[in-house]
């Protein structure tokens, strides 16, 4: 195997009642680099320890965004709409747009010209009107989002790390090493790839930073790859009201071919923030405090997800977000697991960066020598049961939302008995964490 270079409108109200379910989430990048050339490196110690912290004095004022920072957050749920419709299918699907967001940001920094140009223009970040993000303004998001992501809500767990395990043959450059470890908290770790407990070592990363969610990224270490970059977010929350495991019925879910299948179905009455679709229904489910949230894409009878998905982009899923209303919600949802494994390369190859899996790549930002990424890969977990739940919540949909408030809740029905689409999103930036489908199976 090709080493990876491994990387990682409303908002509810602080009482809203809301649904529960137990939902561990996770997604771990990789990318493996080659080297036509080599050098020498530094010897650097790597941070292996998991942040789980959460701060005990959560306030309401969450992250407070400029409009510049705004329309970053926009431009890379466009990006994250676009990464979804690539890589779903017939099967259940679960992805996260910001763990590759984050490879790819540091992927930028170790690149220049047009490799880093199509890399920041893929991920949204190139060509848009005057408030386009330079380098600099993507670095000091990413800082933001890692830093304050896990102090949202005492009742989710959010994990952000970066690593990058260097073969011991090559030297990166010192100015890549300060921007990812002070912008990317990313540990940079010189290693023997001709040992055996390389693998161990960053698998074992891999396993630590998502709770033994991910136990590994790699199976062997390619000897002659330049480095390893990678991602993991842990992601673990709890439903701001849970459901009550004597709901929970086996009850009959219709597949993509018509076929019935038995699922484990949720139950839950309350209020929740809900919204008509075109073709589709659509609620928020909060966790905890309400700083994170799930929002369900149910498609009408005789519609698919891929239909209601091709048109959704950040803009849109801002409007559909805003538009919601706090209504009286019979709410039904399968508990389910669902785990992937994600090539990448020609993924992102069709999304606009061909550039960084080429010859003609340019990584001189990363060290001297002529390097490629050989291949990007992605795993991914997410389990959704009655107990807990993780969720991200929306960003500038708050106000609007709540603006459109109805003088009397209207009473609908959401049974997700039928294949469907999941958003975890955090509320304040209105960032997308994960995103799938759920078919059955």
């Amino acid at each position: 195997m090709v080493p990876p270079f491994q990387v990682q409108k409303d908002m509810t109200k602080t009482d809203m009642k809301s649904m529960m379910k137990t939902m561990a989430l996770m997604g771990a990048t990789a990318v493996a680099l080659t080297g036509c050339r080599s050098a020498r490196v530094d010897k650097a110690t790597a941070d292996s320890e998991p942040n789980w912290s959460v701060s005990k004095d959560i306030d309401g004022s969450y992250l407070v965004l400029s409009d510049a920072q705004r329309e970053m957050v926009g431009q890379n749920n466009d990006f994250a709409f676009n990464l979804f419709r690539k890589t779903m299918g017939m099967d259940s699907r679960v992805i996260s747009p910001l763990s590759v967001t984050y490879l790819m940001s540091m992927l930028a920094n170790g690149a220049g010209g047009d490799t880093q140009q199509q890399v920041l223009a893929t991920l949204g970040w190139a060509g848009k009107g005057q408030n386009q993000p330079t380098l600099r303004n993507i670095n000091e998001f990413s800082r933001m989002m890692m830093e304050k992501a896990c102090h949202m809500d005492r009742d989710v767990k959010v994990n952000i790390a970066n690593y990058v395990a260097v073969n011991n043959r090559f030297k990166v450059n010192g100015e890549f090493q300060k921007t990812v470890e002070r912008n990317y908290k990313a540990g940079v770790e010189s290693l023997d790839f001709t040992s055996p407990k390389t693998l161990k070592r960053i698998n074992g990363w891999c396993s630590d930073q998502t709770h033994g969610m991910i136990p590994s990224i790699i199976d062997q270490v390619d000897p002659q790859a330049v480095s390893y970059l990678m991602n993991a977010i842990y992601f673990n929350g709890t439903w701001a009201d849970k459901f009550d495991k004597k709901q929970t019925k086996v009850e009959p879910f219709r597949g993509y071919t018509r076929d019935m299948k038995r699922v484990n179905m949720m139950h839950r009455h309350d209020d929740y923030y809900y919204a008509d679709g075109e073709g589709y229904q659509a609620v928020r489910i909060p966790y905890g405090n309400g700083a994170y949230s799930m929002t369900v894409l149910l498609p009408a009878e005789g519609k698919s997800v891929s239909e209601i998905m091709a048109g959704m982009n950040g803009e849109k899923y801002e409007a559909l977000l805003g538009n919601m209303a706090e209504c009286d919600v019979d709410l039904k949802l399968p508990r389910f697991t669902t785990e992937v494994e994600q090539p990448l390369n020609e993924v992102i190859a069709e999304l606009g960066a061909p550039l960084i899996f080429s010859s003609q790549a340019d990584f001189r930002q990363f060290a001297s020598g002529q390097f490629s990424v050989s291949k990007m890969l992605q795993k991914a977990k997410i389990e959704v049961s009655e107990e807990g739940t993780k969720a991200s919540a929306v960003t500038a949909a708050i106000m609007c939302m709540s603006l459109m408030q109805p003088e009397a809740k209207r009473s609908v029905v959401f049974h997700a008995d039928r294949p469907f689409a999941y958003i975890i999103s955090e509320r304040s930036t209105g960032s997308i964490f994960f995103m799938g489908q759920f078919t059955g199976e």
